[in-house]
């Protein structure tokens, strides 16, 4: 019996996993890092569902992004087209490498004839992001979505430029006095930032409008809102940030000990921990109502400029 002719196959030759995860028969989860072949799976799916006779317009392949969506796309199409060309001992390895099987002459012809067969199917191999499938079906269906005909979806710079005129047509009306309570609220919001930080808080409120309106929703209203926030954090309606911070600076209040003890353990750091040690003792040996006045340079040997907690209080060494 005639040996075949051993055929070099290509780099992308399927493993055994990859080959059974391949298979348009079994329903298949797949879990891998980044560049373990997930495309490549679902690439070899797609050519083997259309090896077994799966018509091209029946097929949808969804991804997540634009890149792996074009990803697939290029490989198929430049596998299909390669079939149509090369002759049949390299297409029967490469053939064999895929399903895992050597062709029969039906198989062979079958694969030669598929890049002419995508190329004649309406709209093509359908293979697009999740997004794009969701605006598809809304543009089949736009009424039944509660949605005008012939609609058309925003673009990011276009949904920024949209958002940026509302955000201006609320400060006018704001100024303008047309609200008393829009009024009220942007003198409050003018108090803690700046016109150039406006846009970015309310891009921060915006990308959390579900939270806040679901809390909104539970607790009735704003007023509502605000007495559960101080009841959370122990706080009295009458309560004030002085008050707050002069029960906080008071004898008795915090443990003095454990600061001086660790004002002592500072001084045999780095400088950087001495002149930590220098602040914390200074601040204890103040009297109360001066702890209070300095409680703001206290905070900042523990806390950054922005209130976040530093990310190393002390050396190894202490």
């Amino acid at each position: 019996m005639a040996r075949r002719a051993r055929v070099p196959l290509p780099s992308w030759r399927a493993s055994g996993p990859q080959r059974n995860a391949a298979d348009p028969t079994q329903s298949v989860w797949v879990a891998a890092s980044a560049g373990a072949g997930k495309t490549k799976v679902l690439t070899d799916r797609v050519m083997r569902l259309l090896l077994d006779g799966a018509p091209p317009a029946r097929l949808l392949c969804l991804t997540f992004t634009r890149a792996a969506a074009a990803e697939m796309a290029n490989r198929i199409n430049r596998d299909l087209g390669r079939w149509t060309l090369v002759d049949d001992a390299v297409l029967d390895a490469e053939l064999e490498a895929l399903t895992g099987s050597l062709p029969d002459d039906e198989t062979r012809r079958r694969a030669r004839r598929l890049f002419a067969a995508v190329l004649d199917a309406p709209g093509g191999l359908k293979i697009m992001t999740i997004h794009a499938f969701c605006q598809s079906l809304l543009g089949r269906f736009p009424l039944e979505a509660g949605l005008a005909p012939h609609f058309e979806v925003l673009d990011e710079r276009g949904a920024a430029e949209l958002l940026r005129d509302a955000q201006s047509a609320v400060l006018i009306a704001a100024h303008a006095g047309v609200e008393p309570g829009l009024t009220e609220a942007l003198a409050e919001v003018s108090g803690h930032v700046n016109e150039d930080a406006f846009h970015d808080l309310m891009d921060a409120l915006r990308g959390v409008r579900g939270r806040l309106r679901a809390l909104l929703d539970h607790h009735g209203d704003v007023d509502g809102l605000i007495d559960a926030t101080r009841r959370l954090l122990g706080v009295e309606p009458d309560e004030t940030v002085e008050g707050v911070a002069s029960a906080a600076c008071a004898d008795g209040a915090f443990d003095r000990a454990a600061l001086a003890a660790a004002c002592a353990a500072l001084e045999h750091g780095s400088d950087a921990d001495v002149a930590r040690g220098d602040d914390i003792a200074r601040w204890l040996a103040a009297p109360a109502a001066e702890r209070q006045a300095a409680f703001g340079d206290y905070l900042r040997i523990f806390v950054t400029k922005a209130l976040e907690p530093r990310a190393r209080l002390l050396t190894k060494k202490v």
